[in-house]
């Protein structure tokens, strides 16, 4: 089967890495995968190492226009696509219509609907559009199920895939030491971190204010905060830093491409989503090192967390709730371990990327063999 992916993202985004992590695990000798993506993707050179052909797209394939579907239409006959999976790049399904191959796309996000989207009408005609453009959809969460069942898409045109993460590599101790110095850390902080890119649906400014209740709250406590990601509200959290005078206490880190080292010497893995969250990397890659969780009761995070004791759950924006989590866990050893033990074992059973590339390949079959059946 030969499967042709587009992805419309230029940087290495969540979309991007779970594409490698589903490219990584497929069975090669029955998914035959090619990548079109953007030319200058800082995603190529991920893909190429782990063996994936990459095609470079010269027209933006996120909006539908006539230059991107000539070009994606070129693309699926010339190596005769069985099957186009796409994310955001309408064009894409467009192509994958009138070459006649059978498309579908993964719904990343969770948007309550709002505005003109809220109206019945204006759902119904999303929905016929997406009927029109995908003969199937992956949802990465139950929360992004619901939207697509408010935007009339059919309960047995969709499934529900939760992202699934490659376990983070066991890294040695004096690369840990290397990263501790790099950002200003000692080995006995309590170092606490947020891996979001830094725009304002991630929460951040309640993070940064749970900082500072912290400091507050527990000063004999060595609290250290990293700011993992970049993003457009840099300058702004930068900012709020100052004012609230955590400048030492808290670390921007920008970009990290390497991210094992760094879930490694956190104790407490956050996530303050105020928007879009379905089922985090974040969240999943930092259960594979047994790393317990403290996030917003926002989109998919319900879901990633349950019952388990991987985590604890806090009201969207509540900065006090926040900080008052991180300080249970940071005041006792024992529900630490516990976190700990469960985080792993919910990683095991629910977030793998084998078991998520399990799921799509048994998506991909069925398309196939519906299309063949109808041929």
């Amino acid at each position: 089967m030969k499967v042709l992916h587009v992805i419309s993202d230029s940087n290495i985004g969540g979309a991007g890495v779970l594409l490698c992590n589903l490219l990584t695990c497929f069975e090669r000798d029955k998914v035959e995968s090619t990548v079109a993506l953007p030319c200058g993707s800082k995603l190529a050179p991920r893909l190429i190492r782990i063996g994936v052909p990459v095609l470079y797209l010269s027209e933006s394939c996120e909006r539908v226009s006539p230059n991107s579907v000539w070009e994606l239409s070129r693309i699926i006959k010339k190596g005769k696509a069985d099957l186009v999976h796409t994310n955001a790049a309408i064009s894409a399904r467009v192509a994958a219509r009138l070459c006649g191959v059978p498309v579908l796309h993964t719904r990343h996000c969770y948007y309550p609907p709002t505005g003109l989207l809220a109206k019945p009408l204006a759902c119904r005609v999303a929905g016929v559009c997406n009927r029109m453009l995908s003969d199937h959809v992956i949802a990465t969460a139950d929360a992004a199920a619901e939207n697509l069942l408010q935007l009339g898409i059919p309960e047995n045109k969709i499934s529900i895939i939760i992202n699934g993460s490659l376990p983070v590599r066991e890294v040695d101790e004096a690369t840990l030491n290397e990263t501790r110095r790099a950002f200003g850390i000692q080995k006995e902080d309590f170092t606490v971190g947020i891996c979001a890119r830094l725009e304002e649906c991630k929460g951040h400014n309640t993070f940064l204010s749970a900082a500072a209740i912290l400091r507050q709250l527990r000063p004999d406590i060595s609290f250290r905060f990293l700011m993992i990601g970049e993003g457009s509200r840099r300058s702004y959290l930068e900012q709020m830093t100052a004012a609230l005078a955590l400048e030492d206490c808290v670390t921007f880190t920008g970009f990290v491409l390497d991210m094992a080292p760094v879930y490694r010497i956190l104790r407490v893995n956050v996530n303050c989503s105020c928007g879009t969250e379905t089922s985090c990397l974040a969240i999943s890659e930092g259960m594979s090192v047994g790393l317990p969780t403290v996030a917003s009761d926002y989109g998919g995070n319900i879901a990633m967390i349950g019952e388990s004791n991987a985590g604890i759950l806090f009201p969207v924006g509540d900065a006090e709730a926040l900080a008052n989590a991180i300080l249970q866990i940071a005041e006792d050893e024992e529900l630490e371990k516990k976190m700990q033990k469960c985080a792993y074992e919910r990683y095991l059973s629910h977030f793998t990327a084998e078991k998520m590339s399990r799921e799509v390949q048994s998506v991909y079959e069925n398309l196939t063999v519906n299309r063949r059946s109808r041929s």
